[in-house]
């Protein structure tokens, strides 16, 4: 799970401009990361082209933490594999 957290923090850094020194999978991307809608929607936008995945929007409602946006991209990606 590290590596996706690593990721996800460089593509914060990258696309947004945040450093966080702290990421886990408790971090709520509102509240700990200060994150507006529209940064939310451009970081999943990130991630969904970095992991070569498609984030449907109705899955997109129920990102709160890392951690569901991990399972999100992680069910996306298998989904896709199959």
């Amino acid at each position: 799970m590290q590596p996706a957290i690593s990721s996800l923090q460089r593509l914060l850094r990258e696309k947004l401009n945040i450093y966080s020194a702290v990421i886990t999978l408790k971090t709520d991307l509102k509240k700990d990361l200060d994150l507006a809608d529209w940064e939310l929607l451009y970081l999943l936008n990130a991630v969904e082209q970095a992991w070569d995945i498609s984030i449907p929007a109705t899955d997109s409602e129920k990102i709160i933490r890392i951690e569901h946006l991990l399972d999100v991209a992680k069910r996306q990606k298998s989904r896709s594999a199959a």
